[in-house]
């Protein structure tokens, strides 16, 4: 990695750090909840959404705002999965402010959680190379 590109990563986290502090100051988590189902697939827009079928067969879609869970998912994509959303106010600014939406926190297929696979995962790579893994994995799940 030059230079360059690591200055540029570090900025890039730096400021992500920095809107995720804001962000988080700037919302309420109404309720913390968990469902079962098997991942349908991603929604790109304004923000990334999982969508999933929830075990009594109807749909269900939440926001993805936690990285890599999407990778975990999507290389999940057919497991029985349990995912744990909340249910938060939060700025939404293309939205007009403060919104409530369900947002994906977390996420366990039997015993594996997505932090452990998680901390794995970047302990061998870097996000560069993660993207590059399973960022295709999940656009070949974007639902159109």
């Amino acid at each position: 990695m030059t230079r360059k590109t690591f200055a540029t990563l570090l900025l890039v986290l730096f400021v992500s750090s920095l809107t995720i502090a804001q962000q988080k100051s700037d919302e309420k988590v109404i309720s913390t909840k968990t469902v079962q189902g098997r991942t349908i697939g991603f929604q790109m827009g304004d923000y990334q959404h999982v969508d999933i079928r929830r075990t009594n067969g109807r749909r269900k879609s939440f926001f993805v705002f936690k990285g890599g869970i999407d990778y975990f998912l999507a290389v999940h994509k057919n497991s029985l999965v349990t995912y744990t959303y909340d249910v938060a106010d939060v700025n939404i600014p293309e939205n007009g402010g403060r919104t409530r939406v369900e947002r994906i926190t977390s996420a366990k297929i039997g015993n594996l959680t997505f932090e452990k696979w998680w901390k794995k995962e970047t302990a061998s790579s870097s996000i560069e190379e993660l993207d590059k893994k399973y960022g295709p994995i999940v656009a070949k799940y974007e639902i159109k």
